[in-house]
């Protein structure tokens, strides 16, 4: 079961980044759409790359948690907040392909500018070593543990490519985990686990982003980790 478990993981990872690749590399206007196979190929590879270091980071947080997560695309069913009932189940069903629909709606909307990255999302669950153990029921900060790693772990991929020149890769990085933190699917758990903590990360990440072109690595840091930290503290003492 687990070998198939991880076919199954492996392979929304390749549809994710198949997917991402194609998006990444379409240049895409009111009356056509013009796709170079070429940089299909590398954005294929590059998109694997951001997914695997993201995934990656949250299994191994995971494990070191005596949880395990099943990496799957982005779903859902429910679409309304009323109780469900057997009269108004308030849902879809199936599982909603908001992966496929949200990328493209956006994309075509907004005529190539905005690609919507955060396609992927996962279930979790305790290991039978973590039920043993008294008090070691799984619990929101393990949730929101897990939620985090993934986009901080693209923000240092990113970090890294800014250093190294690839500044426009760079800023991919950086997009992907702004968006892996919006409150849908994985960032959704690490909202619902702690607002300071997705506050705190949700700014850093928006600066990170808006800094990357425009000043070194090391400034970009420190600048996000202020302003982050400033807007982080005044919500606290306004609204906590």
């Amino acid at each position: 079961m687990e070998t198939n478990d991880l076919i199954k993981e492996i392979f929304f990872i390749i549809i994710a980044a198949l997917f991402l690749g194609l998006i990444l590399a379409a240049k895409i206007s009111w009356t056509k759409i013009i796709i170079e196979p070429l940089n299909i190929l590398w954005m294929f590879l590059f998109s694997l790359l951001m997914l695997s270091v993201f995934v990656m980071a949250q299994k191994t947080m995971a494990w070191a948690l005596d949880c395990k997560i099943k990496t799957k695309l982005l779903t859902f069913r429910r679409y309304w907040f009323q109780p469900l009932t057997r009269e108004s189940k308030a849902e879809f069903p199936f599982d909603f392909p908001l992966w496929l629909i949200l990328p493209l709606i956006l994309v075509f909307a907004t005529n190539g500018f905005l690609k919507w990255l955060a396609i992927l999302d996962f279930d979790i669950e305790p290991k039978p070593t973590k039920i043993r153990r008294r008090w070691k029921e799984l619990t929101e900060d393990d949730v929101g543990k897990i939620a985090i790693v993934g986009p901080i772990s693209v923000l240092i991929l990113s970090l890294f490519l800014n250093i190294f020149g690839f500044a426009s890769l760079a800023v991919t990085c950086s997009w992907l985990a702004f968006l892996s933190l919006m409150p849908i699917g994985a960032g959704f758990k690490l909202f619902n686990s702690s607002r300071m903590v997705w506050l705190f990360t949700f700014i850093f990440s928006l600066f990170i982003l808006v800094l990357t072109n425009l000043t070194t690595a090391f400034a970009t840091i420190i600048i996000a980790l202020l302003i982050a930290a400033i807007i982080t503290i005044a919500y606290y003492i306004l609204y906590e």
